[in-house]
């Protein structure tokens, strides 16, 4: 019986994956992208951003597509000086990022740019494209979640939670696909020779607020956004989507637990992009992203295999229950 449960079990795994998952895998990527030049820091940097969408969010949104800002996102705090009107320099304390950004003035931009140039390139259109498949996967599993809870066609055939759940990588695959900008080269190491670069602070209130009004909507958007899936699961039949909104609701409170913390580091400050607390946030960050990628990666195969929820979790996620329909 064991043996026989095993093959089956197999079986199930060999199922082909449904096309609008992998669709949606390139999404991650690019949300995760950055200059590191290890193996192991660029992938802890994808788990990093899968574990805590504000990190990945802020970088699209607030960072911009500057290639000069984006390469200076990835600078510690001391590579750079501000001078005070009155030509008095003084170190700063944290990255001249967000809410705790600086001005570059146009004669130091200039000094840069060598290096700025050295480190961008420009996506190219197998790498746009592959974005926009991404885009495409993740509307259409959006209509398609939506359309199947409203009409209740098909009703054993599970949802696409998967797109609904990365929806939130959106604004970062629009970037890709419109700007396309790549930081290749690791800014820290190119630009070691240049430091210090100098910056002013910013005088203008108006300019002041605005970031920290955007700083603050990305950080609500990260946090709330993707609490988005359980409603839909939850207030609408049948019954067993319930289950299912359990489920998906551990993946929304780490992103919403991680965001928020990424989003009091970035208040405090940061020295540099992965040493706020001694490293400990950034490991932290980047264990629950693996967590996350087994809870997305076990929820696909869930998705393909809906009887499982049945057999794991219990009758409560019986989706069938109420109706003249029994799923297998």
């Amino acid at each position: 019986m064991e043996i026989k449960d095993n093959f089956y079990l197999i079986r199930k795994l060999l199922n082909p994956i449904p096309q609008y998952i992998l669709g949606c895998l390139p999404a991650v990527a690019i949300v995760g992208d950055t200059p590191k030049e290890k193996l192991t820091e660029k992938l802890a940097w994808v788990l990093r951003c899968l574990g805590c969408p504000f990190t990945g969010l802020f970088y699209s949104c607030n960072v911009g597509s500057n290639k000069t800002e984006q390469c200076l996102f990835w600078l510690p705090s001391d590579y750079f000086i501000c001078e005070r009107d009155d030509g008095q320099q003084y170190p700063i304390a944290f990255r001249p990022v967000g809410i705790h950004g600086k001005i570059l003035e146009p004669n130091e931009k200039l000094r840069i740019s060598a290096e700025i140039k050295r480190c961008t390139a420009r996506a190219s259109v197998l790498e746009r494209l592959s974005s926009l498949v991404s885009a495409y996967y993740i509307f259409v599993g959006i209509i398609a979640g939506i359309s199947r809870v409203t009409n209740q066609t098909n009703i054993c055939e599970d949802w696409p939670y998967i797109p609904l759940l990365l929806s939130w990588t959106i604004p970062s695959i629009y970037k890709r696909i419109i700007w396309g900008h790549l930081i290749v080269k690791n800014p820290k190491i190119e630009m070691n020779n240049l430091r210090p670069i100098t910056l002013k602070e910013i005088n203008d209130d108006e300019i002041r607020n605005h970031k920290r009004f955007t700083v603050t909507f990305t950080a609500f958007a990260s946090i709330f956004f993707p609490w988005i899936t359980v409603l839909l699961a939850y207030f609408t039949p049948p019954i067993g989507y319930r289950c299912r909104s359990k489920y998906v609701s551990v993946l929304c409170g780490i992103w919403s637990l991680n965001s928020a913390l990424a989003y009091f580091c970035h208040l405090k400050g940061e020295r540099g992009v992965t040493n706020f607390c001694f490293g400990i946030f950034h490991i932290w960050f980047s264990i629950c992203g693996f967590v996350v990628a087994m809870l997305i990666f076990f929820l696909g195969i869930l998705t393909n295999n809906s009887e499982w929820w049945l057999k794991i979790f219990g009758s409560s996620c019986d989706i069938s229950d109420g109706l003249d329909v029994t799923c297998t």
